[in-house]
């Protein structure tokens, strides 16, 4: 387990979780005394195979599967919260953007379209580089209104820049967000080569883009069921 002063950040990322979208900003000095609930189980990569079932497990394997290496992955089963400890290859924020937006796709495409009952993630950033984001999290219900074409790529991005914690005294660089954090505009994983089923590619385009096209409320099918 991670040791009780690092849970500061991972407290503040849980208030900005239950917040609704764009409602979120400048609320991180306000929440240090929050915290998670109780039992927090260590999670082990789980392979889905030919059948997912959508557990934190599988998550833990795609993540790994798609180039994230996992430090440690927890399941509050109290609160029902992922927590998740990764390593970053990033060099630059830009490519740090692309880290997280790839841990988005693969959370919304490996769990929550898959009928996963998850409510938040939470994600500590370890291995950083001076002025990197340090966490960030994601409210399942954005995943969610993602996978109904009711929000933005956008909007995502947006949400997830207003749970972002950064070292005492630092701020989050200037960034072309044209990129979106690793989702180009038709919502998909850019460069990023994700798979969230069987280790197959996307099927619907060559571009990993979603076939019917579609504005920035559309995303792409990374799932191969």
């Amino acid at each position: 387990m991670r040791a009780p002063g690092r849970t500061s950040r991972r407290q503040a990322l849980a208030a900005l979780g239950t917040l609704s979208l764009g409602s979120m900003a400048g609320c991180v000095d306000s929440v240090q005394s929050l915290g998670f609930g109780g039992s927090r189980v260590a999670v082990e990569p789980e392979d889905p195979g030919d059948d997912p079932d959508a557990t934190p497990g599988e998550f833990y394997y795609l993540l790994e599967e798609n180039g994230i290496t996992v430090d440690e992955l927890y399941h509050d089963t109290e609160e029902n919260d992922l927590i998740l400890f990764y390593e970053s290859d990033a060099e630059t924020e830009a490519e740090s953007d692309n880290e997280i937006g790839l841990i988005y796709i693969v959370y919304r495409d490996g769990l929550i379209d898959r009928g996963s009952d998850i409510d938040h993630l939470y994600t500590e950033v370890t291995d950083r580089f001076d002025g990197q984001v340090e966490g960030w999290g994601v409210n399942t219900e954005w995943a969610q209104e993602d996978i109904d074409g009711e929000i933005s790529r956008l909007d995502v991005w947006n949400a997830i820049i207003n749970t972002m914690v950064y070292p005492e005294g630092e701020e989050r660089f200037a960034v072309d967000n044209e990129t979106d954090g690793n989702l180009d505009e038709d919502g998909s994983a850019g460069d990023a080569e994700s798979t969230t089923g069987d280790g197959e590619d996307d099927e619907d385009s060559g571009d990993g883009s979603d076939s019917d096209g579609g504005d920035g409320g559309e995303r792409d099918e990374t799932t191969d069921e």
